[in-house]
């Protein structure tokens, strides 16, 4: 990856419009680094052939995720802790063993680009943390500066991190869950959540030393903030290990009691949180600034981020922004005809049930369901029609449902004598009040008002 970035580089310089010294300079140092690492591929390569097998383990260290022994799923606090430990362990002031360095470097480059959620997106996709880079002359470097400036945004070295060594560490994000009422999530509800975030000690101010100490100069990077190491004939700055880009430590004896010297604790908070009308199971309300204070520096804290759970209702089915209510209907208003009283979320409201209806027949009131997260409007309610039959009848009620069963032909009624072909079926009259079906509507309301 070294060397195609070196070639990348080369590309671009010759390329360039205009020429001068400088640019010549640094062509030449980026041709004789090309041509070291060219060297070293032959060797590699003539390794290969005496039968060492060097592929496998070349392409385990390439993988970043090894590099840094983390899962390619790992939270980016897993990861800056997996750095550190192996920073540490390898650094070339720490470490004499030959390859130290390179490790070291290469531990370092992994860090770079999986703790960049860009980056890392960019690698995992295409195998590089810039899919562009390599790509000839149309990238441009867009007016050359001095070569380390070049190489450290090639590397990830610099860009616009700011702070003390050109480092700005930001907080980790922290997750809550509250649980809500299906009527507060239709509504809306302010109410709050304990969180246990990492905050700067109060009694050192967040500098890890005790009243009246002082910290003392890092003696790694000599109060710089940074590590300055030879890469292919440049050199490239990097935060540093042992005092993360501080540029400063406190003495065993000047720690402060109160957080041990790392200058961060965690502090109980409970922070006030607005659920907006809508929300639903699973959604996440954000909390910007919330979250944990950076380990190191003064950056930025994370955000907390509040998982919404909601207790189903006993009354209600939810999908969404709409609502379903199971709507009993007496058996004399399905035939008929009339009005029922069902709940909604706004309160009760009359609805009208035509003459006619069928078991299972569903009905819509539209905008009366639940406001739409992210959208204008309302959802609507679905009314699903369920006919309560009477559990018993007046000898009168009884009467009548015969008297209809046979006139539909399903069954005989008390004053039929003949079954079959050459039955005599009679049909009422035309008046309302002596027909059988007139009879029925007045015997089946007054069940109604029994």
């Amino acid at each position: 990856m070294f060397a195609a970035r070196l070639a990348s580089a080369v590309r671009v310089l010759r390329s360039a419009q205009t020429t001068g010294p400088q640019t010549a300079a640094m062509l030449g140092t980026c041709t004789r680094s090309q041509a070291a690492c060219s060297r070293l591929q032959h060797r590699r390569t003539a390794s290969d052939r005496r039968g060492f097998h060097t592929t496998a383990s070349m392409r385990k260290s390439d993988d970043f995720y090894e590099v840094l022994g983390v899962k390619r799923d790992a939270t980016q606090a897993e990861i800056k802790k997996a750095y550190y430990q192996l920073a540490k362990k390898y650094h070339p002031d720490a470490n004499k063993a030959a390859d130290a360095k390179d490790k070291f470097l290469k531990i370092q480059e992994a860090y770079d680009t999986l703790s960049d959620e860009s980056k890392r997106s960019s690698y995992d996709q295409f195998g590089t943390a810039d899919p562009n880079m390599g790509g000839g002359a149309g990238a441009g470097f867009g007016g050359f500066g001095n070569m380390e400036d070049i190489l450290s945004q090639m590397f990830g070295g610099g860009g616009p991190r700011g702070g003390r060594g050109g480092f700005t560490a930001v907080g980790e994000d922290i997750e809550a869950a509250v649980t809500i009422s299906f009527m507060d999530a239709v509504r809306g509800v302010r109410t709050s959540v304990t969180v246990t975030p990492v905050v700067k000690c109060s009694p050192c101010s967040g500098s890890g030393a005790r009243p009246g100490a002082k910290r003392h100069t890092c003696k790694t990077c000599g109060g710089s903030g940074q590590a300055t190491f030879a890469m292919g004939g440049f050199h490239v700055q990097q935060p540093c290990p042992a005092c993360g880009g501080e540029g400063s430590a406190v003495r065993s004896a000047d720690r402060c009691g109160s957080c041990g010297g790392k200058g961060r604790v965690r502090e109980r908070r409970t922070e006030d949180i607005d659920i907006p009308p809508g929300c639903d199971s699973g959604m996440r309300v954000r909390l910007p600034g919330k979250g944990d204070a950076p380990i190191d520096g003064d950056g930025p804290s994370g955000d907390l981020y509040v998982q919404v759970r909601v207790t189903p209702s006993k009354v209600f089915r939810r999908k969404g922004a709409d609502v379903y209510y199971d709507v009993s209907v007496p058996l004399h208003t399905a035939l008929l005809g009339g009005a029922v009283r069902v709940p909604t979320v706004d309160g009760d409201v009359e609805v009208n049930i035509k003459q006619g209806v069928q078991p299972g027949d569903e009905l819509r009131l539209r905008g009366k369901g639940i406001a739409r997260i992210n959208a204008r409007g309302r959802g609507d309610q679905y009314l699903t029609l369920k006919v309560r039959l009477p559990e018993t009848l007046t000898p009168a009620q009884r009467d009548l449902i015969e008297q209809f069963a046979a006139l539909s032909g399903g069954g005989p009624s008390h004053s039929a004598t003949a079954e079959g072909e050459g039955a005599d079926h009679t049909k009422p009259a035309d008046d309302d009040s002596s027909s059988l079906f007139g009879r029925i509507k007045k015997n089946l309301r007054g069940h109604k008002d029994s």
